[in-house]
Parts: structure tokens; sequence; C-alpha cells
């Protein structure tokens, strides 16, 4: 079963599925009819994306040769989806995670720090509607700072101006000359966002319509970001490459940073006068390791985060780790099945085959014999394949198709990203006769 939080996007092709915090625009306990019907969509979305997603396949193939890594990559393919219950097959997993993460996809510990600030703009809105003024101030003051790290992220912008326009109406209802200001950015984060008599009072309405006719004057600001370069957003709006310098109204903004490989770095700042902002921008581990990919011979950490983060991200609940090798004897097909997080693999098993000719027949024992097999041990069926191999004592390892030669030359990776495998007991198989 897909995650919770997971949406369809509507662009994708049929099947596609991202993590994406769609539950920002969640309506609170007295929300405009926008946010009930986009709650709906949702709701609606979610449930078909359980369907869509709970039988998806993914193949990640990667080689010194590519016809080698085609050929292989399209054997597990086929191998998999003729296994039955799998209605969808991605040729490149690490390339749509890759993707979903460029477009937002999160993983679900993410989408829950949505659904905490959702609930305390909601609870702190319930206290300013029983006249609990102070508790209701405190409460979106928090879930203001609480929101301005998931600004960022789509539907972070819309969640932070919710939560900035109540703190502006408590503010407000406290006479705090700060209130325009706070109504200022609400506005500039989520200008589509209606303000009505349905769910504000009529005072609150007056001075949210007082600050979008009113003139403001501006204040210089400079703002520059490490690494150098970085894209710059104000208010949600693109101001260009840092070093950048913007003209913006007195009152609080927020300032969002994205670079290449790294983590968003958000600020929030309060404009009266001319000053200075600097961002650094933390290295994004996980997108680093989805752009390099999988490549022979990765240490045993990469090859973790790896299967991690594949699993995560592009929303899989197994990952099937190969290794193509050449032994003396013909090129062998070694096979791990992982999933949890973090994720904990089957023993490795190994199939021996003759030439390209067997390879299929290679693919479709080796995932039959690891599909339900059990999830005790961590991936490394590409950066520890001898030691593993000797510790499962299979018979298999000792084949003399197998083990003939004393080279051993790694050629290939392929990761085979799957769901809905059930763990079993293990299979070993001697694949002595394929490709003959």
């Amino acid at each position: 079963m897909p995650r919770e939080g997971l949406i369809r996007d509507a662009r994708a092709p049929p099947g596609r599925c991202r993590q994406e915090p769609g539950n920002a625009h969640a309506p609170s306990i007295l929300g405009d009819m926008r946010y009930l019907l986009v709650a709906a969509a949702i709701a609606s979305a979610a449930l078909a994306a359980r369907d869509a997603c709970a039988d998806g396949t993914g193949v990640i193939a990667a080689s010194e040769r590519p016809d080698d890594r085609g050929a292989a990559a399209a054997a597990l393919a086929d191998a998999i989806a003729t296994a039955g219950g799998s209605a969808r097959v991605v040729g490149d997993a690490v390339g749509d995670a890759r993707a979903a993460r460029a477009a937002g996809a999160v993983p679900a510990t993410t989408l829950a720090r949505f659904r905490r600030v959702r609930e305390m703009i909601d609870d702190g809105w319930r206290a300013f509607l029983r006249v609990q003024i102070d508790l209701a101030h405190t409460r979106l003051a928090a879930a203001c700072g609480e929101a301005l790290a998931l600004v960022a992220l789509p539907g972070g912008a819309e969640l932070y101006a919710d939560a900035a326009l109540r703190l502006g109406a408590v503010m407000q209802h406290r006479q705090i000359p700060d209130a325009p200001g706070m109504f200022a950015l609400a506005i500039a984060l989520d200008p589509d966002r209606p303000i009505t008599l349905a769910e504000f009072s009529p005072d609150v309405v007056d001075a949210v319509a007082a600050v979008r006719a009113a003139p403001a004057g501006t204040q210089p600001v400079h703002v520059v970001t490490r690494p150098a370069g970085a894209i710059v957003h104000i208010d949600g709006r693109p101001v260009g490459p840092a070093p950048v310098d913007a003209q913006l109204t007195r009152g609080p903004h927020v300032v969002v940073a994205r670079a290449p490989l790294h983590r968003p770095e958000t600020a929030a700042i309060a404009v009266d006068a001319p000053a200075t902002v600097e961002l650094a921008l933390a290295p994004d581990d996980d997108a680093a390791r989805l752009a390099a990919g999988a490549s022979p011979g990765l240490a045993p950490p990469a090859e973790q985060a790896l299967v991690d983060a594949a699993l995560a991200l592009a929303d899989l609940d197994d990952v099937v780790v190969a290794a193509v090798r050449q032994r003396g004897g013909g090129p062998a097909l070694v096979v791990q099945r992982c999933a949890g997080a973090p994720a904990r693999c089957t023993a490795a098993v190994e199939v021996g085959y003759g030439d390209r000719a067997g390879l299929s027949a290679a693919a479709r024992e080796a995932w039959h014999a690891v599909q339900r097999a059990a999830l005790r041990e961590p991936p490394h069926a590409v950066s520890e394949m001898d030691r593993a191999l000797r510790s499962t004592g299979c018979a298999l390892c000792r084949s003399p198709v197998v083990w003939a030669g004393a080279a051993v030359l790694a050629t290939m990776i392929v990761i085979a990203v799957t769901s809905g495998g059930k763990p079993a007991p293990i299979v070993t198989i001697d694949g002595r006769d394929f490709g003959r």
C-alpha cells in the first residue's frame, strides 16, 4: 500500500505517482469552499494513487557497456513483469526518483510535518474563536516558525501564508502594529487565496483589502548564498541567482535559495532598513546519490544509502539489487531483494548463464529465488559480493560454472526496484545450463 500522503501528479503519465505534501491546502475548521474542494480532490487522487502505485516495478541499470546494461535491465524488467501482479514497469527507477525529487517529492516523514503545522494552525484558530487570545498568538506564531522550513516545498508557501494570515488577525485584535505586515506577507505568498466573510470577520477582510490598496515604500536588500549562484525567491517570486539585489517593502518577508545537489535554505527577515541576507545551503545527500546512480564497486555505506533513497523518494516497497559479474566460466547474475527503512535484504543468490541468450532465463530464476525470501541482511550484492557469497554457504556458490577461474571483474550493476513482494524462505539456483 502506498505511503500516506501520496497524490497523483496530473502531468505525469498513467501510473506515475509522487510523494508530495499535497495536504498543505487542508482546510481549517472554518475553511472556505476553495479549501474544501482542494481537500476533496486530494482525497480522491490519493485513493486512485493507492491502486496505481501498489504494483509498480522499476529497473535501474548502470554499466560501463551500455548494451550490456540495457540487455540486463530489460531481462530483469521482463522477469518481474511476467511473474504476475505488476501492471507497471519503470525502466529507470533512479531517474524516476531523481525527477520526483526535483519536482518536490518528499519522504513520508516530511509529510508528517505538514500535518503537524496544519494542526497547530487549526488549534491556534480555535483558541482565537474561543477568545483565548494569548494561546492563539502563541500557537500561530509557533506554526509560522514550523512552516518556515516547509516553504521551499510544494504547498509550503500556501501553508505558511495561512499561518501568517491568521496570526495577523490575532495581532490586529491585540492592536499590534506589525499586523499589516503579516497580512502583506500572506498575500504575497498566496495571492490567489480568497479572504472572505465566510471565514474571517469584517475587520480582517477590510484590513487585508487596505493592505492590498496601500502604497508601500521599499528598502534595498542584498542576498548572498554559499554556494554562489543559488536561485533566490522572495515571497514566492524569483529574483535571480545570488548575489542579487532586491527592493522590498518594509515588514516581514521569506527568502528561499535553491541550488543543484543542495537542500533549499529558507530565512524569515524583517525589513526596516537596507540589509544583507546570507544563506548557506547544505549538501543534499539524497540528490547527490541519485545523481551519481549505481556504479561498479560502490562502498557499503553508499550502496545502503542509494537503496534507501530509492525506496523513500520513488515510493517503492522493494529493491532488488543485482550485479552481473564476469567469472572465469562465464557471466553470472547476483541478486538481493531489499525493503524497509533502513533497507534489509535477502541473502545473495547467484545464477550463472553461458551468454546473452541465457540472460533472460537467469533473470527469471534469480527473481523467482528472491521474490519471497527473508530480509535479514544489508545491501551488499555490489559492495561485498565475494564475502557475501562465501557466507551464505549455498550449493550454487560452489558451482564450477560460477567459480571457475580466479579473476573477478565487476562489470555492471543493476538495481531492479519493485513493489508488492512478501518475504519467504530463500531459494538458490544452479544456472550452469543457461545459454546452452
